[in-house]
């Protein structure tokens, strides 16, 4: 298996929707693998609590989300309002990586958002197919 077909599997326990853990992966999946308005609010809302500073969010964004993506949504600030870790070192302990600060910084990149770094600065990640983290439906639902 290449590292371009890799898909990251591992058991995880079912969580629903709402449940900021699962809301942490399906933003991130949604985030990385589509490009409607509501995959471009996961980024922005991501990316702001990963770097608040860099990456400003406006939050009438959350506006264009359906109501189970703004459940998630409100479900992940809840969470990160007295974080333990940050969003990225979530992810990294989810799927058993160290890459995820890598990873958002190719988001930021692949949005084209303000506050990105220079391209000749972003390391290079292996291409990887994420398994939604508890759930067994499309990310894009």
């Amino acid at each position: 298996m290449t590292a371009e077909t890799a898909t990251e599997k591992k058991p995880v326990p079912t969580r629903a929707v709402g449940d900021p853990i699962e809301a942490l992966a399906h933003f991130f999946i949604l985030a990385t693998t589509q490009t409607h308005s509501g995959a471009r609010v996961a980024a922005r809302l991501l990316l702001g609590l990963y770097n608040g500073d860099r990456f400003e969010f406006d939050l009438t964004d959350l506006r264009l989300f359906d109501a189970s993506n703004l459940k998630r949504a409100l479900a992940l600030l809840e969470f990160d309002a007295n974080p333990r870790m940050e969003v990225h070192e979530w992810l990294n302990r989810m799927y058993g990586r160290t890459d995820f600060g890598a990873r958002f910084e190719s988001m930021a990149h692949r949005w084209e958002l303000k506050g990105k770094c220079k391209k000749a600065y972003l390391e290079k990640v292996p291409a990887v197919r994420f398994q939604a983290f508890g759930l067994e439906c499309d990310p894009c639902e």
